[in-house]
């Protein structure tokens, strides 16, 4: 299990939204986000026409809590560890997702590990290796997921799966693999697509 913390952008996409709430689901990752991260999700979800109206948003919001319990952060918390990454950040509006990740180390929720991924696609935002130092490892997400899948292939196909079940739409493998890459996370949607065509995962 991989302790993580994702990004505004990272959740931005429904497909990676969706396969990550499903990786915690089985146990692959540990997933975690914070009020701050939630609600910059959702003014981009209605500022880009995702979601109709604030009202929608918040809805979507709470549904995210719901379905995963154990996963925000406390803000109190977040806030009392801004100042120790300040360093590592290049900008301010960052600071709040580096702590996000921090709290996890610093309060050790996982005893058992020693490092927290912190997974965005605006790597260039943290200073990487000052954030490594303190146990934050800074990830894209297409590369922590394409890793996660060649790690266990078999787990992350069944979470796709069975994030595949409950859409409405019944997409198929394939038009959800489009929807992942879409997303940016084009080459776990590649390795994949190429381990269903060899018969080695269902999807």
């Amino acid at each position: 299990m991989v302790p993580v913390v994702a990004d505004t952008d990272t959740l931005f996409g429904g497909t990676t939204r969706g396969l990550l709430i499903h990786l915690d689901y089985r146990g692959l990752i540990r997933l975690h986000w914070s009020a701050l991260i939630l609600d910059e999700l959702s003014r981009a979800l209605v500022d880009t026409g995702r979601k109709v109206d604030a009202r929608a948003a918040q809805r979507h919001e709470q549904l995210m809590r719901d379905s995963l319990p154990h996963a925000e952060i406390d803000l109190a918390s977040v806030n009392a560890q801004v100042a120790a990454v300040a360093a590592a950040v290049r900008s301010k509006k960052d600071a709040h997702v580096a702590a996000c990740a921090h709290v996890i180390v610093a309060d050790k929720y996982y005893p058992q590990d020693r490092v927290v991924s912190l997974v965005t696609k605006n790597i260039r935002d943290f200073r990487v290796r000052k954030l490594a130092e303190m146990g934050v490892e800074v990830k894209r997400p297409d590369d922590f997921l394409l890793a996660l899948f060649e790690q266990d292939a078999l787990g992350v196909a069944a979470a796709f799966a069975a994030l595949r079940a409950t859409l409405r739409s019944a997409p198929m493998p394939e038009a959800l693999l489009e929807r992942l890459s879409a997303d940016g996370q084009a080459q776990t949607a590649l390795a994949m697509r190429a381990a269903l065509r060899r018969n080695e995962v269902q999807l």
